[in-house]
């Protein structure tokens, strides 16, 4: 599942891994820009196997290697090992969890904006647990996550197919289950989904989901209704 596949708009591909996470198989897409100097972009990187380093090589040279959260840096390490000159882009909040990883610029540097001009940080803030900066491509109107909202869909393994269910998010969007439960309602991460609200979002591209593009933040919105009730 580790094909590069381009998305309509172009310059933009994701790839799809499989990975275990609390008992459930689960989908894991890595999203892949190309910048305006031809540079790539990696976010939320999956295992950097020949094959799929083959593939980055003949789009461009990876520049950037972003952890969006605090969960999403399994194979960093391992992309930056491939791509040395590339820059590590993440929350510090990671490394506590991932001794081998080494940031070159954390998420909230305020340097980033003008480093990655083609891509916007936007902090869900006000959610400690996850701790993730989305990413907003404005070539696209891609908004690029790895947790913020995730459904199951036919195309999921049967472990995921049946857990979604359980939790009311077969074809459903919703922040993912242990999100929820560690999240508090507040008026931090209200203003922060306010933020992303107020973008000319297009489509928004997760980690174990199918792009949404119906609707996009109408979806967002319903995903994080749990912190306005």
């Amino acid at each position: 599942m580790s094909r590069l596949r381009e998305l309509p708009s172009g310059g933009v591909w994701t790839a799809a891994e499989q990975v275990w996470f609390a008992g459930v198989r689960l989908r894991a897409t890595m999203t892949v820009l190309r910048l305006a100097d031809g540079g790539l972009w990696v976010h939320s990187a999956n295992e950097p196997t020949p094959e799929l380093c083959a593939e980055l090589d003949r789009l461009g040279h990876v520049r950037w290697i972003v952890v969006p959260n605090r969960y999403h840096h399994l194979h960093a390490s391992a992309m930056k090992a491939r791509y040395r000159d590339a820059q590590v882009i993440g929350p510090r909040s990671a490394q506590s969890r991932n001794e081998a990883l080494v940031l070159d610029v954390a998420s909230d540097d305020e340097r980033l904006p003008a480093l990655v001009p083609e891509v916007a940080p936007v902090a869900l803030r006000g959610v400690p647990f996850l701790d993730e900066t989305l990413f907003f491509h404005t070539a696209t109107g891609s908004l690029i996550g790895a947790d913020v909202m995730m459904c199951g869909c036919a195309a999921d393994h049967f472990t995921w197919r049946w857990a979604s269910r359980l939790f009311g998010q077969f074809g459903r969007y919703k922040a993912p289950p242990d999100v929820r439960k560690n999240t508090r309602g507040g008026p931090e991460v209200r203003q922060a989904l306010d933020e992303v609200a107020k973008l000319p979002v297009k489509r928004i591209l997760v980690a174990h989901s199918d792009p949404v593009e119906d609707e996009p933040l109408e979806r967002l919105r319903e995903a994080w209704s749990f912190v306005r009730a």
